[in-house]
């Protein structure tokens, strides 16, 4: 049996519905946001005892961890929120999880590092200059030091199609701005890699397939300011860019820093799985569009109505 923990979220939920495809069960659980399908179940992983009988009964074989909050100011303003989640609940998962022999693959971020160098490895000492970071990085060690075998994947700026649930993604906010046809503030001096979710499920796949251990670097093939990713979205999607309006951080209120940080991988061979750069993933987005933008304009629709 596979469990995600996590499985409401933009990332474990398309996990649950690839992984659900294999041969193997898998359920999924959820927390504020119920998913009314087959095999998802609540479980809010701060509830030591619920985490404990939920484990208890089900034994995964596998079990993936998505849950996270990953808004980086809040985790800033709110460091025991983060640390409840981000730290205590992982923690609360391997607790109760030590004595089956169960696989964990952890989603991480490349905020564990301080952007000082010109890229990443696998290798490189990590270095958090957020609360964000810092708390990502606990779990990992949490994980580690768990004495399971596991996988951590640290992966950069997930996007793709998400249901009315989701959290927005990069993508996502810059197609819903552009087709207002209104001025788009973005930022110049904040530099991420775009990954389609899509290559992070392959790629999370190809790892159980091949029961890969250890660290990995999943992310797209482009490392690029935000004012770039806009204008390629508004390209492939022929949308105004002249509406796109350059700003700088230093001109918003942030409570936490922001590093720079391009992952790279040295395990690429390992996986086997090629990643799509930013064009690439948006034309893949682009032959799905119509359920795409049947989101997009009900979701313009419902905001125009105040709901």
């Amino acid at each position: 049996m596979i469990l995600i923990i996590g499985g409401s979220g933009f990332l474990g939920y398309y996990l649950h519905q690839s992984l659900s495809k294999l041969e193997e069960k898998v359920i999924s659980t959820y927390n504020k946001t119920m998913i009314d399908e087959e095999n998802f179940y609540e479980l809010d992983v701060r509830k030591v005892d619920d985490v404990s009988k939920f484990l208890i009964k089900y034994k995964p074989r596998i079990l993936i961890y998505t849950v996270g909050i990953t808004d980086v100011d809040l985790c800033e303003r709110d460091k025991k929120l983060a640390k409840a989640i981000n730290v205590e609940g992982i923690k609360n998962i391997i607790d109760h999880i030590k004595d089956t022999g169960s696989k964990i693959i952890y989603f991480s971020t490349s905020f564990v590092f301080d952007g000082t160098k010109k890229f990443y490895l696998e290798t490189d000492e990590p270095n958090p200059i957020s609360y964000y970071g810092e708390s990502k990085l606990q779990g990992e060690k949490i994980v580690q030091d768990s004495g399971l075998p596991y996988a951590i994947i640290r992966t950069d700026q997930p996007y793709g199609w998400k249901k009315d649930w989701h959290h927005t993604n990069s993508v996502i906010r810059v197609l819903e701005k552009l087709q207002e046809d209104k001025t788009y503030n973005e930022i110049i001096d904040w530099y991420n890699t775009p990954t389609l979710v899509d290559d992070i499920i392959n790629a999370t796949k190809k790892l159980l397939k091949n029961n890969n251990n250890g660290i990995f670097h999943i992310v797209g093939t482009d490392f690029m300011n935000r004012v770039r990713l806009a204008e390629i979205v508004a390209n492939v999607f022929e949308l105004n860019k002249k509406n796109i309006k350059i700003i700088n951080s230093s001109k918003l209120k942030l409570s936490a820093k922001r590093p720079n940080v391009k992952l790279k991988s040295i395990k690429d061979q390992k996986i086997n799985n090629r990643m799509s750069s930013l064009h690439e993933g948006l034309k893949k987005m682009k032959e799905n569009m119509e359920e795409g933008f049947k989101f997009k304009m009900n979701h313009g629709e419902d905001l125009k109505k105040g709901n």
